[in-house]
């Protein structure tokens, strides 16, 4: 799936914990490897609210993780954030389940290229359930999970 530069999009409902989290995570993994240029890494959720900031228990978390936080504004996943990405990596099959309904994936697709959604769940056999209002200890566990997913996700795109 080589090419020269993959636009990799995270999906998740609001956009303000889990997805921003792997986008960040993953673009910090990519730093970390010297290979920046592999991946675009964004973020969108199904039913976010366009403009909201990372939730603080997120950003505190991948402060923790001694990430340098870049600012985030949450935005709803869109036909065109669909078309212009190669690789979709949704939180859960639940999320995969409505891009592929919701969104009217076959029209966001009529353009011909060639998408890869998948889900955590396949890149580390577990959904990433949201953290939201359950205090930094589950966000803890979320970033943990998405620590899973780093490696087989970059050897993926990395083929």
């Amino acid at each position: 799936m080589k090419k020269e530069k993959i636009n990799l999009l995270f999906v998740c409902t609001g956009n303000t914990c889990r997805s921003p989290m792997a986008e960040q995570m993953f673009a910090d993994y990519l730093k970390r490897n010297k290979n920046s240029q592999l991946a675009e890494v964004s973020s969108a959720g199904i039913y976010a609210d366009n403009g909201r900031p990372m939730t603080p228990e997120a950003a505190g978390v991948l402060a923790e993780m001694g990430l340098t936080v870049k600012p985030h504004k949450s935005r709803l996943l869109t036909v065109d954030l669909i078309q212009n990405a190669d690789v979709i990596v949704c939180m859960t099959e639940n999320h995969r389940t409505a891009l592929t309904h919701t969104f009217t994936y076959e029209a966001a697709m009529s353009d011909g290229k060639t998408r890869v959604v998948g889900t955590v769940k396949e890149l580390i056999g577990e959904d990433l359930n949201d953290p939201f209002g359950q205090g930094v200890e589950a966000y803890r566990v979320t970033a943990n999970a998405l620590t899973k997913m780093l490696e087989p996700l970059y050897k993926f795109i990395n083929k």
